[in-house]
């Protein structure tokens, strides 16, 4: 019980306003003080004020060497980067270094981009850290530009890393061989043997979970498991110590040697695994907790497991107090925690070892619920049963393999049996990827949350308290299983509980994506889906990214609760307006697509087009000016352009106006000089509020004219930050400010958000993270 207060007490030093964290501090000192013992108030003491020194501790020493003055002189430093942190992804390379210049040194985040294919190979082969002297560029990291989205800044902060080093240019580089790089290159060079196998899906896995390579297997392949609920076996369970520690201690016994140097050899061997591996949070969680087990067996003091976890559990957090915010911590530390304190009960169940399997699994899956939907903003509960089967698979069959086409490689490289157990361990893998793919496809699989207000997240946790309370007193209480159900429902679909609606511009890019929302989540219609553009480049240049703009475009959505779009509207045929829609397809169901008639002569859109009207019988709408589309019971479109059908080019774009929380607005796409003369004639009378800038304020579009006879109060500009075509061009920028019109732009504010439907309206923009009433 004290270990817990680690949580609250560092939560309330990062944000003293944290009503759910004084809660919780308040349960758990009650909690101590009803059980009356002495022994755990002194160690709850301990506990507060390590934690507290922590904090204080962190929040000293976690700051920049360099003021934002002193960070933009600095033009050459010195580097030095390990193998091991570096990532080569085409002609990218990226990673963490230590920095040094002007007497300074600090932890930075690096990337430079390869110049020949020869470098390339030449940095995949270096097992030595290298030092080198460069020419450099030091930015501050950026934060999330759309709702609940990945925040790089706050990743690096929780490293000690306040700044992006761009390396221009190498101007000397070396090798460090010394003592202190041993440790480190011995790991790339194991890293590099294990390349030698002759299977590249197995050597990704064992990459991954035995050495902690978090990239080195498919993003699809991740996402596929994360959809189904199993991404903690890749990233924080560390179970591979466990069955490692069994193996060895079973062979180390029938070799005769004694209990006590069994013991002391494998406390030996969890320090060098760690050493080797990184230390991984899964990693560090198990190799620390079977550690201290250990030392109690060889000193003569038993220890309790969950002794020895919770002890782990506060190290951690000392040492690091931000890592408590991060999804991998969180899910590891949960779920190992309740596996601890099912433990004693769950031995007693009169069930089958499947049942029992079935039933933990199905007990794990309801306490990672909140932290899931928190983090990924969906659910999967065909996770309770497909857990069983791969648990099974990779405690029994894949993890032994892979150890021993480790020792293998490492000992026996040349021997025929690796040929034939990759061949197992292939095949086994794409059985297990190609069933994880078709259960993430499965519409009814998952349940997507979003990420509601605190009040449910508190309802859920509740609830899953009192389930493990009666569980660990084993008390049958249907009360509390139908509070949970409840609770669950109401947190579920929170959204649609919601009375307000929303505009949002999303931050995607060089490009236009703008949600709409109605109150009670009624309706959620979507103009444009962004897309990346892509320019040639030679084969070994070509970098995959972790999420396409697709699948970014889809975790946005399901961020702001959006189970489905009733509507799609394009506005033309350009990748930078439609290149998501794929993928937003096979991410979400869509109702009906508009498009501007004649658009689908644009060979690459009609491809589309047809394969999501035959596959996913999506309904398709080509529209032509003077319509209006009919959104929801006081909600239409009014569809002004194109009059004639065209090619889906700029000047054929949809024009939308409509009323939203009693202003009026207009979305032109990229709609350009000319399209808006066109405009003007045939509707004289046109005004509005809202006026979203066409082809990204581009120079050819928001004629002078055309601002002076709608009079829009405010401008929203979709732009890509740094974007190679210098939008929004400072000429528009300056008609707009000496016509006194209010701008949002995306580049500068990220996703801007309209909130209506009370009795007042409401802008926010991420970036700034403000608010202008």
């Amino acid at each position: 019980m004290p270990a817990l207060l680690v949580f609250p007490v560092t939560i309330i030093g990062f944000d003293k306003n944290n009503f759910f964290a004084w809660i919780l501090l308040f349960v758990i000192f009650a909690r101590l003080f009803f059980m009356k013992a002495k022994v755990l108030d002194i160690i709850a003491a301990v506990v507060v004020i390590a934690t507290i020194s922590s904090v204080l501790i962190h929040q000293w020493s976690n700051v920049s060497a360099f003021t934002a003055q002193e960070a933009e002189s600095v033009k050459t430093a010195v580097l030095r980067l390990d193998p091991n942190d570096m990532r080569i992804n085409g002609d990218l390379l990226t990673g963490e270094a230590s920095m040094q210049t002007e007497g300074k040194e600090e932890k930075v985040y690096f990337h430079y981009t390869i110049g020949t294919e020869e470098e390339k190979v030449d940095w995949e082969q270096k097992r030595f850290p290298q030092h080198i002297i460069a020419e450099v560029r030091l930015e501050e990291p950026e934060a999330e530009r759309n709702l609940y989205q990945f925040d790089f800044e706050n990743h690096l902060n929780a490293k000690s890393i306040h700044w992006i080093v761009t390396i221009e240019a190498m101007q000397l580089r070396s090798e460090d061989r010394s003592v202190w790089s041993l440790p480190s290159s011995l790991r790339r060079s194991l890293i590099l043997m294990l390349e030698k196998l002759p299977a590249v899906q197995t050597t990704d896995y064992i990459q991954t979970m035995l050495f902690n390579q978090s990239h080195a297997i498919a993003g699809e392949t991740l996402d596929a498991y994360r959809g189904i609920g199993l991404l903690h076996l890749f990233s924080i369970s560390g179970m591979h110590i466990q069955l490692l520690l069994t193996q060895l201690r079973f062979v180390l016994l029938r070799m005769k040697v004694s209990h006590e140097s069994t013991n002391k050899l494998l406390v030996v061997f969890l320090i060098a695994y760690g050493v080797l591996t990184g230390w991984g949070i899964g990693v560090f969680r198990a190799i620390c907790t079977h550690f201290i087990l250990l030392v109690g067996k060889i000193t003569g003091h038993r220890v309790e497991a969950k002794d020895a976890f919770a002890f782990t559990l506060m190290a951690a957090v000392l040492y690091n107090p931000l890592l408590i915010y991060t999804a991998s911590f969180q899910l590891s530390y949960l779920l190992a925690g309740v596996l601890y304190f099912l433990a004693p009960v769950s031995a007693e169940w009169e069930l089958n070892g499947l049942l029992k399997d079935i039933c933990l699994t199905a007990l794990m899956t309801m306490v990672s619920f909140p932290i899931v939907a928190y983090h990924f903003f969906e659910v999967s509960w065909i996770g309770i049963f497909v857990n069983v089967i791969f648990s099974f698979f990779f405690s029994w069959l894949l993890f032994p393999i892979f150890w021993f086409l480790f020792f293998t490689v490492l000992f026996f490289p040349e021997t025929p049996v690796l040929g034939l157990l990759c061949t197992v361990s292939d095949n086994l893998l794409t059985l297990l990827e190609n069933f994880a793919s078709a259960a993430a496809d499965l519409n009814f699989a998952s349940v997507v949350t979003g990420r509601p207000p605190a009040f449910y997240f508190a309802l859920v946790w509740v609830a899953l308290l009192l389930l493990l309370l009666r569980v660990e007193k084993k008390r049958r209480d249907i009360r509390v299983l139908c509070f949970l159900i409840v609770a669950v429902g109401l947190f579920s679909f929170a959204h649609q509980l919601t009375p307000s609606g929303k505009v949002v511009m999303l931050d995607v890019g060089q490009g236009d994506a703008i949600l709409i929302i109605a109150p009670f989540h009624r309706r959620a219609v979507l103009i444009d889906t962004g897309g990346m553009l892509t320019f040639e480049k030679e084969a070994w240049q070509v970098r995959e990214t972790a999420a396409t703009s697709g699948e970014k475009l889809v975790t946005i959505l399901k961020a702001e609760g959006v189970k489905k779009l009733d509507m799609v509207f394009l506005t033309h045929a350009d990748q930078d307006h439609v290149g998501s829609l794929r993928e937003l397809a096979e991410g979400m169901p869509i109702d009906k697509i508009y498009f501007p008639k004649g658009a689908e002569g644009n060979v690459a859109l009609a491809a589309v087009l047809l394969e999501l009207q035959n596959q996913q019988h999506v309904t398709l709408y080509p529209v032509l000016g003077k319509v209006d589309v009919k959104i929801g019971a006081d909600f239409v479109f009014r569809i002004l352009a194109p009059l004639s059908p065209g090619d889906g080019g700029n000047e054929d774009s949809l024009v939308i106006q409509t009323s939203i929380g009693g202003l009026d607005w207009l979305f032109t796409g990229d709609l350009e000089e000319e399209g808006e003369e066109l405009l003007m004639r045939t509707y004289p009378d046109l005004k509005t509020d809202i006026l979203k800038i066409g082809h990204h304020g581009s120079a050819t579009s928001s004629s002078e004219d055309f601002l002076d006879q709608i009079q829009p109060e405010l401008a929203m500009i979709s732009v890509g930050k740094a974007n190679r075509y210098g939008h929004p061009d400072g000429k528009i920028l300056e008609r707009l400010e000496l016509r006194d019109i209010s701008i949002f732009r995306t580049d500068q504010q990220g996703a801007i958000h309209f909130l209506y439907g009370s009795e007042k309206t409401e802008w926010r923009t991420i970036l700034a993270n403000k608010k202008y009433k």
